[in-house]
């Protein structure tokens, strides 16, 4: 990392790999790597949702199992619109999250780049692919997928510098003051800003623009290029970036489907779009 890179305003997202509303945040994200390129740093801090359902209960959800789990991923699905696979808790429910959140940590000190990209395909696997993340195999092959150096990759897992590192970003989020994932951080030249819970790209972008007056907006590829720079993208994501209606958005890559250059994939009960011309890294 060059001590230039260090000095971009930075948006922190306290964050769990199997947290809804943060696998729900995937478009801001998105919509905020679009806007701003290179301009600002998004970085990813593991706050460890839950450590053992045993001892686990969420009272805003009447949730102290993983069966129990289901229901609220429907509910906030169709708040923040990203595709969910409920079935992950009747075939193989994780029961726990922090494993995931080892392995995020283990590609994150191979190379910050990737990492971000393993974490989105964390988050993909288990809320819409039915895989146990926490499982080795299931984070080797994703780690693979993503252009990560697996030796190096599980020996981070196997030596215990991944779990330490993973023990300082708990350290961080209890510091913070974090009570809810997503929580972001944002810094900048005129200071530090920090927006808890769900926050739309608006908010988001407030945030960004009191801390780094200088910052510019950039308007998005088109979506072909999306598709094939990010992909697979779900039909909200999409939404999301170029600010349009479900309805405009469908109508928008059905057509590039039909044109050959997209091809849709269902899974749970949202649709995913991949490039046919390239990408989807």
């Amino acid at each position: 990392m060059t001590a230039e890179s260090d000095e971009r305003p930075t948006i922190t997202q306290f964050t769990d790999p199997m947290c809804t509303w943060c696998w729900g945040s995937e478009p801001v994200i998105r919509h905020l790597r679009v806007a701003y390129g290179n301009q600002i740093r998004i970085e990813y801090v593991m706050g460890g949702l839950i450590e053992d359902f045993d001892d686990f209960y969420d009272a805003a959800n009447d949730i102290s199992e993983p069966s129990e789990v289901g229901p609220h991923w429907l509910e906030a699905s169709e708040a923040h619109g990203m595709p969910v696979d409920t079935a992950i808790f009747d075939e193989d429910p994780a029961q726990s999250t922090y494993p995931a959140s080892v392995a995020y940590v283990a590609a994150r000190q191979q190379d910050e780049t990737l990492a971000s990209r393993y974490l989105r395909r964390l988050r993909e696997a288990y809320a819409t692919q039915v895989r146990n993340v926490n499982r080795r195999e299931e984070q080797v092959e994703i780690a693979a997928s993503v252009g990560l150096d697996v030796d190096e990759f599980t020996a981070a897992l196997d030596d215990g510098t991944a779990r330490a590192e993973f023990e300082a970003d708990l350290s961080r989020t209890r510091a913070t003051g974090v009570r809810a994932f997503p929580t972001y951080e944002i810094d900048g030249p005129e200071g530090t800003r920090l927006a808890g819970g769900f926050q739309s790209f608006e908010e988001l972008a407030a945030a960004l623009t009191a801390v780094a007056p200088s910052l510019e907006q950039h308007s998005p590829p088109t979506v072909e290029r999306f598709v094939a720079d990010y992909g697979p993208v779900a039909t909200r994501e999409v939404a999301e970036v170029y600010e349009l209606g479900d309805g405009k958005t469908r109508q928008t890559l059905r057509a590039l489907a039909d044109d050959g250059v997209v091809r849709c994939e269902s899974r749970g009960n949202g649709l995913f779009w991949h490039s046919t011309t390239g990408g989807d890294s």
